[in-house]
């Protein structure tokens, strides 16, 4: 037990502030130390020191991290002008909002019983289970590769800023201090009715998004996420061998199994997806997907995966043979580029991009033009 005569005593404001010697006692802030007190369970010994406290600051950090990339996404963002109708939001969208809810709805409930480690535990799966490893990272090839007011862009917009806004309400009562950051930086467009940039977040009322899950979208995203995991274990092993660098310099070969029908079925239907977000390969970050019907058919990669997969679908992993787009990164078959004569080496959806925002003067290059179309 921690007592004085002991010296074993941990000073709040040392937490909070540092030591002396700020090297070894860094300063964390209160809000660390908030965190670590809502995240203990107080119905038994605490436990406390320089450790749990550097953990604690490790999780705080993925959280702060999680919402600044939000937030840095949305400085050309207008709900007015530019807000997507749930109906017409792609089916990761969809899903992810679903999550939202859910967690929120965990959240308040825990709350309600002054569970704040419950709480806590709800918020950090969300942002960097959900989030983080997943939905974020997906979208970062619609936020970056497309012209400013793709629909594809505005559409992760939207959902960015309900999740901002939700998120927000929901670390104000633990993390104040980074609320109120949030709150107070929120450009003028994107505050609610009301608030202003002298006002608080407290002043903003608690509110749970209800988005209902669609069992499809449930089914075909959460399969999705799962094929994540078992490509992304070959894909590590691929770089190791330093086979592959960048995971979009590669072909996944899947094999679904003779009793998988309905799991090949769920991945095609993704992988036909023409919105350039639910696609599969956009969903696990390659540049080609393709199913095979046989074991043997991904005996040849040299990379494959090993042992049961969480999906059971048989895994390899090869070079994409494409070009890679100079501005993207990513991988396509020849006939995607030579489109324009400005920027040659550019992919299709590049150069679109790239018109959009020098203008139409662009010269296309009419012979190219006609071999993409045929």
């Amino acid at each position: 037990k921690a007592k004085p005569a002991y010296g074993n005593v941990v000073n709040p404001l040392e937490v909070i502030e540092g030591g002396a010697n700020k090297k070894a006692k860094p300063a964390y802030g209160a809000d660390v130390l908030r965190l670590w007190a809502a995240s203990v369970d107080f119905s038994g010994d605490v436990s406390i020191g320089d450790g749990i406290i550097k953990q604690v600051a490790d999780s705080y950090r993925k959280l702060r991290n999680t919402v600044r990339y939000i937030i840095g996404n949305l400085h050309d963002y207008d709900k007015e002008k530019h807000a997507v109708e749930v109906k017409d939001l792609p089916a990761v969208d969809r899903y992810i909002l679903a999550r939202l809810s859910e967690t929120m709805k965990e959240v308040e409930q825990a709350y309600d019983k002054y569970d704040f480690a419950n709480a806590v535990q709800a918020l950090t799966r969300f942002c960097v289970s959900d989030l983080s490893n997943f939905y974020l990272d997906t979208a970062k090839d619609r936020l970056y590769i497309p012209e400013l007011a793709h629909p594809r862009r505005r559409s992760c917009q939207t959902v960015l800023k309900v999740i901002l806004d939700s998120l927000t309400r929901a670390l104000a009562p633990i993390l104040p201090h980074l609320a109120e950051d949030l709150h107070l930086n929120l450009p003028e467009q994107q505050r609610e009715p009301g608030s202003s940039s002298s006002s608080s977040v407290f002043e903003n009322r608690w509110s749970v998004p209800e988005f209902a899950r669609d069992e499809a979208t449930d089914a075909d995203i959460g399969l999705a996420r799962l094929l994540r995991n078992d490509v992304n274990k070959v894909l590590e092993a691929a770089r190791q061998a330093k086979t592959l660098g960048a995971s979009s310099e590669a072909e996944v070969l899947l094999y679904c199994g003779d009793g998988a029908g309905q799991v090949r079925e769920s991945l095609e239907r993704l992988a036909e997806s023409q919105n350039e977000v639910d696609n599969l390969q956009y969903l696990l970050l390659v540049s080609g997907v393709r199913f095979v019907d046989s074991e043997q058919g991904i005996s040849g990669t040299p990379h494959q995966s090993e042992g049961d997969t969480e999906t059971g679908v048989k895994v390899g992993v090869q070079r994409y043979v494409g070009v890679r787009c100079e501005r993207c990164w990513n991988h396509f078959p020849e006939t995607e580029f030579g489109i324009s004569k400005e920027f040659p080496d550019a992919c299709q959806r590049c150069v679109a991009a790239l018109q959009a925002q020098n203008g139409p003067a662009i010269e296309e290059n009419s012979d190219a033009v006609a071999a993409h179309a045929a």
